[in-house]
């Protein structure tokens, strides 16, 4: 079933040490043991508990990993049982520890540690052992020193080998992770009844990473992990926001992260951001005709993107061609071979509204964070059409934001609501941040946008305004920074300024009116990296 492999020799020494474990402690004992066990770690749902955190986003399962076959020492010293407590109180769905004690530096007694210090929370995170688990023997004692569910790896096993381990994890109460790692592993696993599927973009025979299998994997057996009603979880090479954005956008709802925590100096920072709830900058990339562009960039990183119906636009796009677009990225067809759903299930309700925007300032920005961790929000863009025309197409298309970009003004914006909008304001060379302040209505009626101002055109202009108005704007109040943006001088804005938000169009063009796939990559990669310099793409 195997290649040679650093997997086969781990396998066979862990049947080894589930040799010794039986001279000393028989399975009998063992069983006997699951009542006390039941009674101090009382399980949960780990199905359950993902799901209600990918609700609103995206679930986080954080891991306890002191070392690596491919890494070597990662946090020789760390203690399980602390680290797990920062990861709970940083807001994880899970707790993946470690326990193969030669390769990997971990123990039983480090996930026991690590159910004990969350026992007490009230929404605690599900504590789920890794190891190379080849005999019930390793299921029971999971479950015995705490575990709420633990992880089935089809690349070990055989399919009937499978099928009964995981019929033994779920008669304790126990729903497993099953890891897979290509299309065959995956069609095993749902064949053996799994109804949580791990892929593993790090291959366990080279331990080389392919961020493609995700998508690769879905490309062939979306249509059974529906009707299933699989979750499926993102293993390996998950560094930061980005990173987890590409992963959402193809349906996947966890992602299991544990170098990356491990290695930080703030790893409860690091999972807030992951969930999308930390400060980092967010990202439009204004100006999508076509779906395969769109997915593009939400599969860079995008937050919002933008639809221009302005007419005479060289980014105009149809009501017909918004739709194609949003229903793709919407219902998480964004990989390849995927088709759009002829008829929608029930009208869009927009996740942030304009009552939203009349929250205190704090509360609106993390109601509108909470909005774009889901998934990239739909700006629809208009520059001085009726409030009439606006409204209509903003209903037809299931938008979830109206820009103004002309010369609407501060008036009369209830007119849209329950939308939430977005007000254009374009900087001149003579303009002073008192009189563009002055200008600006309330900023609980529209989030501001602030773009350079040009004599024929209200946006797409690829010009630059002073960014040291925009960093007073900011200093005042929440707003996008636009005008001449893209990936070679996003992140020295987002540096300059500090915006909320930046915006950019003409810059990830080579031919007007035209995304090219690399500048918005590189767009969106240097505003989320913009404090990393050694992330950034220099060429």
């Amino acid at each position: 079933k195997m290649v040679a492999s650093i997997l086969n020799t781990i396998c066979d020494q862990r049947r080894k040490d589930v040799a010794v474990a039986k001279e000393t402690v028989s399975l009998d004992e063992l069983k006997s043991q699951i009542d006390a066990a039941n009674k101090e770690f009382p399980f949960i749902d780990f199905k359950a508990r993902l799901r209600a955190d990918a609700i609103s986003g995206v679930a986080v399962v954080a891991e306890i990993k002191r070392a690596s076959p491919s890494k070597g020492d990662i946090a020789p010293k760390i203690l399980a049982g602390e680290q797990g407590l920062k990861y709970a109180q940083a807001g994880c769905a899970g707790i993946s520890v470690l326990t193969e004690p030669k390769w990997f530096k971990g123990t039983l007694e480090d996930m026991r540690d690590v159910r004990r210090q969350v026992a007490s929370m009230e929404r605690r995170p599900a504590v789920l052992r890794k190891d190379f688990l080849l005999d019930e023997y390793q299921i029971y004692e999971a479950r015995v020193y705490g575990a709420d569910t633990l992880l089935l790896i089809v690349a070990v096993l055989e399919e009937d080998d499978l099928t009964a381990l995981i019929k033994c994890s779920r008669s304790l109460g126990m729903e497993p992770l099953v890891e897979v790692n290509n299309d065959s592993e995956t069609k095993i696993a749902l064949r053996a009844g799994a109804k949580v599927i791990g892929v593993n973009n790090r291959n366990l025979h080279s331990f080389t990473v392919d961020a493609n299998t995700t998508e690769d994997i879905m490309a062939t057996n979306r249509e059974e992990l529906e009707k299933n009603d699989c979750m499926l979880c993102a293993l390996s090479g998950i560094q930061n926001r980005v990173d987890v954005q590409r992963y959402q956008v193809l349906g996947v709802e966890t992602v299991l992260v544990g170098e990356a925590l491990m290695r930080s100096a703030d790893a409860a920072r690091l999972i807030r951001q992951f969930r999308g709830f930390d400060d980092t900058v967010l990202v439009k990339a204004c100006g999508f005709k076509d779906v395969e562009g769109a997915i593009h960039a939400a599969k860079a990183g995008a937050d919002f993107i933008g639809l221009v119906f302005a007419k005479g636009s060289p980014r105009e796009v149809s009501i017909e061609g918004a739709r194609a677009i949003i229903d793709a990225i919407r219902n998480k067809k964004c990989h390849a071979g995927a088709s759009t759903p002829l008829l929608k299930k029930k009208k869009h309700v927009p996740r942030f509204t304009s009552a939203d925007q009349k929250k205190p300032r704090v509360e609106m920005l993390a109601a509108l964070r909470a909005a774009t961790a889901v998934g990239p929000l739909f700006v629809g863009v208009f520059s001085d059409q009726t409030p009439e025309e606006v409204l209509r197409i903003t209903e037809e298309a299931e938008l979830d934001i109206i820009q103004l970009s002309g010369h609407e003004g501060w008036e009369n914006l209830a007119f849209y609501h329950p939308y939430a909008l977005i007000n254009a304001e374009h900087v001149a060379g003579d303009s002073t941040t008192e009189a563009l302040l002055g200008k600006c209505g309330d900023e609980h009626e529209a989030l501001l946008l602030l773009d350079t101002k040009h004599p024929a055109m209200t946006g797409g202009t690829g010009l630059t305004f002073d960014w040291n108005i925009a960093k007073n704007v900011q200093a005042a109040r929440p707003m996008f920074t636009a005008g001449g943006l893209g990936g070679d001088n996003v992140a020295q804005c987002v540096l300059d300024v500090s915006p909320m938000a930046v915006d950019a169009s003409s810059g990830m063009e080579k031919v007007k009116g035209v995304k090219d796939p690399e500048l918005v990559y590189k767009y969106v990669h240097n505003a989320k990296n913009a404090r990393n310099e050694k992330g950034l793409i220099i060429e």
